[in-house]
């Protein structure tokens, strides 16, 4: 009963395994990657700004790509949010407060300023950073700091019909996801074995426990023999009780390894009367002989036995 709760807990599990090894591996394909958009954003502003704290992870690898209709200018960048506030914290602005993979935002509007206090391409501390007419990328892995990014309209333009695609790059892990299916295959071919009911290493022992219909292996019988040795050094098998009559000198202990049945030997026939010859010598020294009845006609005179 445990190892069939066992099986199934392990098909269970190695199922739920196997399909999220699927998922992810589905979602991020070959190229490891996780593409969402493009999303549009609803402003008039002239910038899109992460607040400080919005991005709170590292080590990820971050493709974001800005587009605007109409060919217009526009700018995106990503630096330290203590640097993107220093540059946008006057200017009128749509900030996103919280953001969460792959693609959930909350934002505010932000007083401030109608224009940039400069071109932001002019500035040297952006991480990573891009600009172009109608549409914009970076492509950076995210460093372990805290990091702001921002999507800036460039000139006298806004940033109206904005729309967003972003892509969330995991190293390996299209990989990983395939090494995770091969665990739960694992773990659910293991849950298969464990409910088929493995054959046990035959160990001299049933795990089932003893077969009531098993008459176990035949017994051996041993059995004594009693010689007797005669003056001429021949050996005769004796009975028990003719030997207690003897003094035994030797016993031999013969073990019977198979367990055959002995088939009795028959009975000896009874012997029968002793045959008696009757003979008549005649006058000429001749022996005859004769039969029981014919000897009333003659005179008895010798009587010979034979065996």
């Amino acid at each position: 009963m445990r190892s069939t709760w066992a099986g199934w807990a392990l098909c269970l599990l190695g199922a739920l395994v196997a399909v999220a090894g699927i998922a992810v591996m589905a979602v991020l394909g070959p190229d490891n990657r996780i593409t969402t958009g493009p999303h549009p954003i609803e402003t008039d502003d002239i910038a899109v700004v992460t607040a400080p704290k919005a991005i709170r992870w590292a080590d990820v690898q971050v493709d974001v790509l800005a587009e605007v209709p109409v060919r217009k200018p526009i700018f995106v960048g990503v630096g330290n949010a203590v640097d993107v506030q220093d540059f946008v914290g006057g200017t009128q602005r749509l900030e996103i407060t919280r953001f969460s993979r792959p693609w959930k935002i909350a934002t505010r509007e932000m007083d401030g300023e109608p224009n940039l206090p400069g071109a932001p391409t002019a500035l040297d501390w952006w991480i990573d950073s891009g600009a172009g007419l109608g549409g914009a990328s970076i492509s950076t892995r995210l460093p372990d700091e805290t990091v702001s990014i921002a999507i800036l309209s460039v000139g006298s333009s806004n940033l109206s019909g904005l729309q967003v695609t972003v892509a969330y790059g995991v190293a390996g892990g299209f990989w990983k996801a395939a090494a995770v299916l091969l665990v739960g295959l694992a773990m659910l071919w293991s849950g298969f074995w464990l409910l088929r009911g493995p054959a046990w290493p035959d160990d001299g022992e049933d795990p089932d426990g003893p077969d009531p219909d098993d008459e176990g292996p035949e017994a051996v019988e041993e059995e004594i023999v009693y010689v007797y040795v005669d003056e001429d050094g021949v050996e005769r098998e004796i009975s028990p009780e003719e030997a207690a009559e003897l003094e035994v000198t030797e016993e031999v202990e013969v073990e019977v390894v198979e367990n055959v049945e002995r088939t009795p030997a028959p009975d000896p026939e009874p012997a029968g009367p002793e045959d008696v010859v009757y003979v008549y010598v005649d006058d000429d020294g001749v022996e005859h002989e004769v039969s029981a009845d014919e000897l009333a006609d003659f005179e008895v005179v010798d009587e010979q036995e034979r065996p």
